[in-house]
């Protein structure tokens, strides 16, 4: 025995040296240039990214290694995109199992790979939530089968013979209809914990028709005024909805009569402002407005009036007529004004 393991020791230094050799370039603080690119060429970036994360700075080639690792760095993020992208197109064909392999393989390669980890955690929690889903869809679809294949079997009963199997197979649905009842309260009462009253209302309606027990009735009693806080809760915020979309209102035509007002486009702060009473009628700040909008206008009508018959008097007709079809832009009722063009 102990001659075979003299025999055995000048094998296993020798193996012991070359190993030495591959990993000495690594752990010297001087990676050799050979080893980065194949690590690189096997995309083995994590590996390559730590071969060169110590470069000592008195190295000749340092500023060239400290460049590699620029590069090499971009090349992992470039690999790590790539991956993401055929992970994220495996996902969405369903293969949900390709595509936690494809972002394993790609962390395999680039343990610091964030994005990768951040995607395959997500991923998972996107897993979870869809098996949950797919589950309480076929607990849903149970309970509905159970709540009519046993009141038929129970009818099938009156009307016909039934043997040891048929009442044993009622027996085992019966139990089975208890069992689903419960995970059906169990889905129901977590559905209330997570605001999901909808769903809540199914499982326990349907938890209920399979068996009408206490806590299924202390559970929809619950539900009940929860949705009536539901209700009243968007009530409130419909109502708040409304009131910001009235001031908002309000304020824009507010702007919109002091634009025309500053524009001296007086028809126009007229026509805005009714709409902005109609709104707010009981506002006197508003009424306001409105006096010294229309003492505003009288002024401007009596203005162009005035400059009217002074060019008609001067013999400056069109130009008379259009100071007076000025007035009646901003009051069409403007009798005078009436007159003056039909006159001109």
């Amino acid at each position: 025995m102990n001659r075979r393991n003299g025999a055995l020791a000048p094998v296993l230094l020798a193996l012991l040296l070359a190993a030495c050799a591959q990993v000495a370039p690594w752990t010297s603080g001087r990676p050799a240039h050979e080893g980065i690119e194949r690590l690189i060429a096997d995309d083995r970036y994590g590996d390559a990214l730590a071969a060169l994360r110590n470069i000592p700075p008195d190295a000749p080639d340092a500023a060239e290694l400290r460049a590699k690792r620029l590069q090499v760095r971009a090349q992992a993020a470039r690999y790590a995109a790539r991956r993401l992208a055929a992970a994220g197109k495996a996902e969405q064909a369903g293969n949900w199992h390709q595509a936690e392999k494809i972002l394993r393989d790609t962390l395999d390669h680039d343990p610091g790979a964030k994005d990768v980890r951040t995607t395959l955690h997500n991923l998972h929690a996107r897993r979870v939530h869809r098996v949950r889903e797919i589950e309480h869809r076929m607990l849903i679809a149970r309970g509905e089968w159970l709540s009519r294949e046993i009141p038929a079997r129970k009818e099938l009963k009156r009307i016909t013979s039934f043997g040891l199997l048929d009442r044993l197979r009622l027996a085992e649905l019966d139990y089975e209809r208890r069992k689903v009842a419960e995970k059906l309260l169990a889905a129901g009462t977590d559905a209330m914990r997570t605001g999901e009253l909808d769903d809540a209302r199914q499982c326990l309606t349907l938890s209920q028709t399979l068996n009408d027990a206490p806590p299924v009735r202390t559970a929809l009693e619950r539900l009940a005024r929860l949705r009536q806080e539901q209700q009243r809760l968007e009530e409130v915020a419909q109502q708040r909805n409304r009131e910001q979309d009235l001031r908002r209102r309000k304020a824009r035509l507010h702007d919109q009569v002091q634009e025309a007002i500053a524009d001296g486009e007086w028809r126009k702060a007229q026509a805005s402002l009714r709409k902005l009473m109609k709104l707010d009628p009981d506002n006197r700040e508003l009424t306001s407005l409105k006096k010294a909008l229309d003492e505003a206008v009288a002024v401007r009508i009596r203005q162009l009036l005035d400059k009217g018959n002074a060019l008609y008097r001067q013999g400056r007709i069109r130009e008379a007529k259009t100071a007076w079809e000025a007035v009646l832009a901003l009051d069409p009722e403007q009798q005078q004004a009436q007159a003056n063009v039909k006159r001109a």
